[in-house]
């Protein structure tokens, strides 16, 4: 469709400038959002001004720029090269990758259209505040650094991120009694009772609970390279001495399964992508795991008039055994893979030799067990 024509008082003026005969000024009207700007009265400045701005906005509409510049430059574009280039060598676990590709499609659908420089704090402030205190400051965390390799290339000047203010998160969770967990534990499945006893003995997260296998139980210990903190210190290697407590689990992991895994299942039907994803078809996936937890919390009933959000997970089976490990008046801290500040690095790419921290997992958990 045509424009429409311009009136008789703009017509020999540079397109987007307008004069307002009432007060006897120009004024220009901004293309991109049909903002207008007051250019005063003298009519030689606002045109001199207005050519120079349409030559600008026409520059940036360039078809050319947009196939060769934009697309580079657009954040979309720089989100890709972050995810290709910028990600892959920090080796990242799994499951950490799986969370940024949630952000990502997230930032994707907020910033569509966008080159990295058009966006503002304001921008970022207000998706931000649509989300919950701890998923907001997930996505403002991803984001500083996202928008912090974008400067270092010169697509932005400074970080819109960075300017946003953290959220306060309250901590709404609670935590496992020792009668909760029981009556957890009676409604669950035999795989899922040996993965609770084995968080009460090690205190270990999810991931490493379902990453120990048979084949590290040797010389009397255990041997587990805990996936999160394997980077950061020497702390992530650890031995668990091989004590009655845990020997007693690892007992209770055999069973008629053929599987390399302590925790483990037979599925009740094994699907392409899992055959695919899965190094064993015996393994247990740590969402299956979380799911199934949840489920035979919800069957024991154990923690009535508290909220959904309340409700303590397999997660916080670790917290238990600190918890009770401190009241048995044991160090926690080894059995945790916690690094204390005295701890000096010990472990680099190339380094052949790796100190493994040792721990004492005898913790008496038969107060839950039975």
């Amino acid at each position: 469709m045509a424009p429409r024509p311009r009136k008789a008082a703009n017509k020999s003026l540079p397109q987007n400038l307008y004069f307002d005969a009432r007060r006897g000024t120009y004024r220009y009207r901004r293309p991109t959002d049909g903002k207008f700007f007051p250019f005063g009265a003298d009519r030689l400045k606002a045109i001199d001004a207005a050519k120079q701005l349409n030559l600008e906005f026409m520059r940036g509409a360039d078809l050319v720029g947009s196939v060769m510049d934009t697309l580079s430059d657009s954040f979309e574009g720089f989100l890709d090269k972050y995810e290709a280039e910028v990600l892959p060598p920090r080796e990242l676990a799994k499951g950490t990758l799986g969370l940024y590709a949630v952000h990502f499609r997230r930032f994707r659908k907020w910033f569509e259209g966008k080159a990295v420089d058009q966006i503002t704090i304001r921008m970022v402030a207000a998706e931000l505040d649509k989300l919950t205190p701890w998923t907001a400051n997930q996505c403002r965390a991803l984001l500083i650094d996202i928008f912090n390799h974008a400067a270092s290339k010169g697509l932005c000047p400074d970080n819109p991120a960075a300017n946003t203010i953290n959220r306060i998160e309250k901590k709404q969770r609670k935590r496992h009694t020792v009668e909760g967990l029981k009556a957890i534990r009676d409604k669950a499945p035999n795989w899922l009772k040996n993965a609770i006893d084995l968080a009460l003995i090690t205190a270990q997260r999810r991931t490493d609970i379902l990453d120990m296998r048979f084949d590290g139980a040797r010389d009397g210990y255990l041997y587990l390279v805990q996936k999160k903190t394997a980077k950061a210190t020497d702390a992530a290697w650890i031995r668990f001495l091989i004590t009655e407590e845990l020997q007693a689990v690892i007992t209770r992991c055999r069973d008629n399964i053929a599987s390399p895994y302590l925790v483990h299942r037979k599925p009740d039907r094994l699907k392409q992508k899992q055959a695919q994803t899965k190094d064993h078809w015996t393994k247990v996936e740590e969402r299956y795991l979380t799911r199934a937890f949840k489920e035979a919390r919800e069957a024991a009933g154990c923690y009535a008039g508290w909220k959904e959000e309340e409700m303590p997970g397999f997660h916080e089976v670790r917290a238990l055994s600190l918890h009770l490990y401190q009241k048995a008046g044991k160090d926690g801290q080894k059995i945790a893979g916690h690094a204390s500040e005295v701890m000096t690095k010990n472990y680099q790419r190339d380094h052949a030799e790796i100190i493994w921290s040792e721990a004492i997992p005898d913790l008496n958990i038969s107060e839950i067990t039975g």
